[in-house]
């Protein structure tokens, strides 16, 4: 899940880039509104934040984990 929405959110930069250079050059103006550009932006920003999350809760589950084992080593170091 987390490959996927990283995958989305670069594809989405990246066809933004490619859109707005292209209105800049005035080339592929059939396929360039600025409407699909504010979606391109939208969807980054959506799957940005959700991969982050995903981050973020894959990092505190790690972090509870390695306070437990540490609970667990001081207790039997005490013994």
């Amino acid at each position: 899940m987390k490959k996927t929405l990283k995958i989305i959110s670069t594809l989405a930069l990246i066809l933004f880039g490619v859109l707005w250079v292209s209105s800049k050059l005035n080339f592929m103006n059939e396929f360039n509104s600025i409407d699909i550009r504010n979606i391109l932006v939208l969807i980054y920003l959506f799957t940005s934040l959700k991969y982050f999350q995903i981050e973020v809760k894959d990092k505190n589950a790690e972090i509870q984990e390695l306070k437990l084992k540490l609970v667990k080593q001081n207790k039997s170091q005490i013994k």
